[in-house]
């Protein structure tokens, strides 16, 4: 019986989520390190020219975003703030 690619892709989704759900504490730990491991050397590798363009690509997504999509953005970041002050307060 052959799968059409999309019944392959649900597959392989249910299949990394259930991998991920059996995964212990330590091996997301480890997982985690890897990742901040990898991450680390990527930064330290790029070059100035690479870090520039990245720089160049952000400044031109802000500037061709929309009205609505700052708006939406400003309020993200409001709730962000107002949960982040309230976690704080109730660790205090």
């Amino acid at each position: 019986m052959k799968l059409s690619p999309e019944e392959r892709k649900e597959r392989k989704r249910e299949s990394n989520k259930r991998y991920l759900q059996n995964r212990t504490e330590e091996q997301r730990e480890e997982r985690k390190e890897k990742i901040k491991e990898y991450n680390k050397r990527y930064r330290q590798n790029r070059t100035e020219e690479q870090k520039e363009e990245r720089r160049e690509y952000y400044k031109r997504y802000l500037q061709n975003r929309t009205e609505e999509q700052r708006e939406e953005r400003k309020e993200k970041i409001k709730e962000y703030n107002k949960r982040y002050r309230q976690n704080r307060t109730e660790e205090q």
